[in-house]
């Protein structure tokens, strides 16, 4: 996967500091190792819609968790029914090198990008991280993953407009299914494979251990 960044409130000049530079580097390489999995005829009525997103859901839990990141962290000091919960944290360091991020990974609607947001500046106000980080399709991926997918030009463009709600450094990751050139660049034909989209898509708890057991394949052979 190609990547971009955006920056807002200077966390990327944070995280590029050489304090922070391996804080980076294990970040990015996620992304960039994050496949571009394709199943066609995901959508009978839409042939674009091919891009399978619970695929690339599993591949970051995975990957983050095997990483030491803390799945599911409360964005709140608070731990109640109804409580926010972020996607991954984790901190690094300690003392005066000790620096804490906040992950989330939206390839969902849109409208879950506020949400975003708002889980953000409680954690950065309870003090529970330094720097936030949204994980993003790009439009022309977003759309093949279904209409109104949260996408990283759209980001970009809001994040800033709302500086004086968002004051948490955050660091905008943008997947690119295309190359700098505009080519498509190498995917994973997960129909191939032989699993059924029901496991590629982690319809039910009945093909979890398969679908489990198919991003791990995929990590595997990194």
């Amino acid at each position: 996967m190609r990547i971009k960044t955006f920056s807002y409130r200077f966390a990327d000049d944070i995280l590029s500091s050489p304090r922070f530079a391996g804080v980076r580097a294990e970040l990015l390489n996620v992304c960039q190792n994050c496949p571009i999995p394709v199943y066609s005829g995901k959508s009978q009525r839409q042939a674009s819609k091919d891009v399978v997103q619970q695929i690339m859901n599993t591949y970051f839990k995975l990957q983050f968790t095997s990483l030491g990141w803390t799945a599911e962290p409360l964005a709140t000091p608070i731990d109640n029914e109804d409580a926010l919960r972020a996607d991954f944290r984790k901190t690094f360091g300690e003392g005066d090198d000790k620096i804490t991020l906040q992950i989330e990974v939206e390839f969902g609607n849109v409208a879950s990008s506020y949400r975003n947001y708002f889980k953000f500046q409680l954690s950065f106000s309870y003090d529970l991280t330094d720097i936030c980080v949204l994980i993003v399709p790009s439009s022309e991926l977003a759309n093949r993953i279904d209409s109104g997918v949260a996408n990283f030009e759209k980001a970009t463009r809001e994040i800033p407009q709302a500086k004086l709600s968002v004051t948490v450094p955050t660091l905008v990751v943008g997947l690119f299914d295309k190359d700098e050139d505009g080519n498509k660049l190498p995917e994973w034909d997960v129909r191939a494979t032989g699993v059924s989209l029901d496991v590629a898509q982690n319809k039910n708890r009945n093909v979890l251990d398969a679908h489990n057991t198919l991003v791990r394949s995929y990590i595997d052979s990194l």
